[in-house]
Parts: C-alpha cells; structure tokens; sequence
C-alpha cells in the first residue's frame, strides 16, 4: 500500500468525501497571520491538519501526505480597524504525488486604500515537503514579500520549518517555526503546535497552540481550535474559536462548502468578539486530481 494513503485512504464513501474535503480549502490572506478559507473558517486550527495549498502557510510538512496535484484561486475581503477595508487575491499550486519530494509555489497580491493613495502586499512562497517514513514528514516554505504605499517600500525574506506525525489513523500532530528569521515588523516569529482528532466517522476536531517569540512566556499567547463536519455527498459544515491574551484576537468563524469529483468551492466568515464587528469574507475554488 502507499503508504502516503495509510492514514487517509478509505473505501466507504464517507471516506472518500473526507480525501475531497482535506484538499479542496485554499487560501487568501494576509503576511503577519497568512489565512485561507480553511484557516478561516477554522480560525486558524490547521497546523497540525493535512492539507494541501494551505498548508504552505500553516505547516509546509503537512502537504506531503496529501498525494494529490492541485491549483487553487481565492479572494478575500478583510475588514481594517479605523481604515478601508483590504482585499486579497492569491492562487496556488502543489505536487504532492511525487514521491521523493512534495512542492508548492503560492503567490498572493494585497491591496488596501489610503488616504496617501494605495497600500500593496505582493507575497511570493515556495514550500518543499519530505515524507521520511509512513508516520513522519519535514517541510520548508521560504518567502519573498514586497511591502509598497506612498512613503514607504520595502523587502522581506523569511522561512518557516515544520514536522508532520500520523501517530495513529485518527490522530494527527504538527509541530511549526514560523518567519525564523523575523527581521521585518511584519514578520513576527513564532511557534506552533497542532492536533487534528476523529471524533466520530462525520466529525472532526482540531486544536492548535500558538506563541509569539515576544513578551514574557504567558504573553503573545494564542488558542486556536475547529470542528468539521463532513457529509458523505460532498458538503462541510466548520465552526472555529481562536482565544488570545490580546482581546482584539479573540474571534470566532463558521464555514461552509461543497466538493464532487475533482473541483471544491468554499466560503468562510470570520468575526471580532470586541465588539467591532470586524468581519472577514473568503471565498475559493480549487481544481484537484
């Protein structure tokens, strides 16, 4: 057996809507806190999640065991505190079906009005993945991101390492250093560590912890956590809850979407808890075979 698919590959066809599932969320995001509309609508539970597109930006380990190629179009609308609204555009691309090395290329392109004209984000990323046993993946994404308004332009390299373990068919953990380098505001480095569980055959859990390398060691803290529901006729139903020492981050999302044969569209929403009423809109297609 492929062992790419021990974890993964079922023959009843609830089974088989979960293998559409995992592959058809992309993303559309932004550098700090790259989302998608899986990321999203699970209010950022997906480090420790086999995954495809979005795992570039979560856990570049976790595409390898994914065995699928894929190409991925979103676009977001993201709401600014005190300013216009941002809008993101992002496609990308995976190869998870070679053996000796998984790879994907993303490129997203952010644009938000101000009052000294335009502010643009154009992020370029690059991700390996590695499967070193039927159990174990690695994976690298670097990055290349240019920052542009009316007074200020800039550039940023960074990377991010990750592990991916299947410790049994039901239970899956990944372990992510997220911009090692951090050497632009933007890029804030830190740390994560995820679970992905089966509760049942239709419904799924997942649980991320997430650390800022800032402040002392309680602060810069966040809790990332999601449920999937999947049926056997293609749809999914997501709800998500992220809780951090910073109010502001504190969300909740809910997602919805449907997928048959080889295609998937998706939408999620997001919102503030603060009061603010600081909705995210994201909605994807994605073509997989």
């Amino acid at each position: 057996m492929n062992t790419k698919w021990t974890s993964f590959r079922g023959r009843s066809p609830r089974n088989l809507t979960l293998i559409f599932f995992v592959l058809c969320f992309p993303l559309a995001a932004i550098s700090e806190s790259y989302q998608g509309t899986r990321g999203f609508a699970l209010s950022g539970a997906l480090r420790g999640t086999v995954s495809l597109n979005e795992a570039i930006y979560f856990n570049p380990a976790a595409f390898a065991f994914a065995s699928r190629y894929s190409i991925e179009g979103g676009s977001s609308f993201l709401p600014m505190p005190g300013a216009k609204p941002a809008w993101i555009y992002s496609g990308s691309v995976i190869d998870s079906q070679t053996k000796w090395l998984s790879g994907g290329f993303g490129y997203y392109h952010k644009t938000q009005d101000i009052e000294s004209g335009k502010k643009t984000e154009n992020a370029y990323h690059l991700a390996f993945s590695k499967i070193l046993s039927s159990v174990i993946a690695l994976g690298t994404t670097g990055k290349y991101i240019e920052f542009k308004d009316a007074v200020d332009e800039r550039e940023a390299i960074d990377f991010d390492v990750g592990a991916f373990l299947v410790l049994t068919p039901k239970i899956q953990v990944g372990i992510v250093g997220q911009n090692l380098l951090s050497r632009d505001v933007s890029l804030i480095r830190q740390f994560g560590l995820g679970s992905r569980f089966q509760v049942v055959d239709f419904f799924f859990a997942s649980v991320d912890l997430l650390k800022e390398d800032r402040g002392s060691f309680m602060e810069n803290v966040s809790l990332h956590t999601g449920i999937e529901m999947i049926h056997e006729n293609g749809l999914v139903l997501q709800g998500g809850l992220s809780l951090s020492d910073k109010s502001a981050k504190n969300l909740y999302s809910v997602g919805i979407g449907w997928s048959q044969h080889k295609f998937g569209l998706f939408y999620a929403f997001q919102n503030s808890m603060d009061g603010l009423a600081r909705q995210t809109h994201a909605l994807s297609l994605r073509v997989f075979y």
